[in-house]
């Protein structure tokens, strides 16, 4: 099977369920491959990677048709890069729109969160994402807290004041997967999350965003416990993926972060790195469906 993309997808019951979206092997079907606490892994990959296909206008994931070898960064090669229908969105800064007409009127019409989110060495990401997901989108992150700074019609607005607040100080857009991994024991109260986040949006001094963001704290929907020993990373980036093994208890995720156990080790990958290999895995497989995939953009 080929690893799509870290998932984490809500329950009936509200909870979040955390695992991976995979190709079945052989089919166009795609699954998903729950990481739940308590499940043992014996994983390994397999190279090279893969493009992971396209998404459609309909929100739906297609297969590429080539099965192209991705030998830089990314998961896509370029002709299905060129046909995604999000692909667009993802470099967006609101000024030039390089959608199609379809997606740029889907966008114009739909409602967008321009959010803060805190991690626990105390640093702030500020991001965009549709107004219906916004927790998930904090979630799949692995943010600590997190809280919405304001909604607005049209994406391109959305964008444009995403990259406004971004270039504050004290402030990013992107939080590399190592810096989270470091962080992974520190702590923070939400009294001090929220007094972080007050203080930049008053240093902002906008009539439009208010003087308040109410923060929301995140941990309980992780099913990552604390920990008390320090987890070793699964590979360091200049160690090749092809044939690494995973193996160990799932001790819980946060984010795309998995932390496995054996004995009184702790071992944390970021499983992000594995999106476009195979992986031979002897663990279920469930169906997931492909509805709300452009629920991601």
């Amino acid at each position: 099977m080929q690893i799509v993309d870290v998932a984490w997808r809500t329950l009936e019951d509200g909870t979040y369920e955390s695992g991976l979206r995979v190709w079945r092997e052989g089919g166009d079907t795609l699954d998903f491959l729950p990481a739940s606490p308590g499940k043992h892994l014996n994983w390994s990959f397999r190279g090279p990677k893969r493009c992971v296909g396209n998404i459609d206008s309909t929100g739906k994931l297609v297969k590429c048709p080539e099965d192209a070898i991705i030998l830089r960064q990314g998961t896509r090669c370029g002709p299905c890069s060129a046909v995604d229908f999000y692909d667009p969105c993802i470099r967006c800064d609101g000024r030039t729109c390089m959608a199609s007409e379809a997606r740029k009127t889907q966008c114009d019409m739909s409602d967008y969160s321009v959010y803060a989110v805190l991690f626990n060495d105390s640093t702030l990401k500020v991001g965009v994402s549709s107004k219906n997901r916004v927790r998930l989108r904090w979630i799949e992150q692995g943010a600590d807290f997190g809280g919405i700074i304001h909604t607005v019609t049209g994406g391109r607005k959305a964008r444009r004041l995403e990259d406004r607040l971004g270039k504050h100080s004290n402030v990013t857009k992107v939080v590399r997967g190592e810096r989270k991994i470091k962080s992974l024991q520190d702590t923070l109260d939400i009294e001090v999350a929220q007094s972080i986040v007050d203080d930049f949006i008053v240093g902002i001094e906008s009539i439009e965003l208010g003087t308040h963001v109410e923060m929301e704290a995140l941990s309980k929907h992780y099913s990552l416990p604390t920990l008390k020993i320090k987890p070793t990373p699964w590979r360091k980036r200049s160690d090749p993926i092809n044939e690494r093994p995973l193996v160990g208890d799932v001790v819980g995720m946060k984010g795309s972060l998995l932390v496995t156990g054996i004995g009184s080790s702790y071992t944390v990958a970021d499983l992000k790195q594995v999106v476009g290999y195979s992986l031979d895995s002897d663990g279920d497989i469930t169906m997931v469906t492909q509805s709300g995939l452009m629920d991601f953009f």
